[in-house]
């Protein structure tokens, strides 16, 4: 396609816009991958993509769809977590995908997000997740408030072990 050429601006585009989107896809398809592997190899309940309300499909659930059904099953012991490869506003998804549970878990590999956006996340009780190295760019002031994904990890495992 590149080298028959284009007859417009607005079909190259297009053709850009749809190889660009595909490599969005599979980065945030093997950040789930990643995850999923790091939750299998600490032993945690989990479903990925379960439904929680009507078409509402969070990247995971802890401990499962059926925990989250189980009206008898403690709130409390109910975990969400969104994996977003870049959060721009993509991020307010979260919010909306588990009402059940207040506080939402996001895990993203985006560096330095603005003291704006921390704190219109924080003002959601929406709680980032981010691999270690990555707590030194963002802004001191939040940084004791974003998890760490092996500090999530240990929350969670803490809250199944209490099951």
């Amino acid at each position: 396609l590149i080298r028959k050429g284009f007859s417009d601006m607005q079909t190259f585009l297009e053709l850009a816009n749809s190889v660009l989107n595909r490599r969005k896809s599979r980065a945030g398809k093997s950040l789930e991958f990643h995850l999923e592997a790091l939750f299998n190899g600490n032993n945690l309940q989990y479903e990925s993509q379960a439904i929680t309300e009507v078409k509402k499909k969070p990247d995971f659930l802890f401990p499962s769809a059926e925990a989250y059904h189980d009206r008898s099953f403690p709130t409390e012991k109910l975990v969400v977590l969104g994996a977003k490869t870049t959060c721009k506003d993509r991020w307010r998804q979260v919010i909306t995908e588990a009402d059940r549970i207040d506080t939402k878990y996001l895990c993203t590999l985006q560096q330095g997000i603005s003291a704006n956006q921390l704190e219109e996340m924080k003002a959601e009780n929406v709680v980032l997740v981010v691999p270690e190295e990555y707590i030194c760019t963002y802004p001191k002031e939040y940084r004791g408030e974003i998890l760490t994904i092996k500090n999530f990890i240990d929350y969670v495992t803490a809250l199944q072990k209490d099951s």
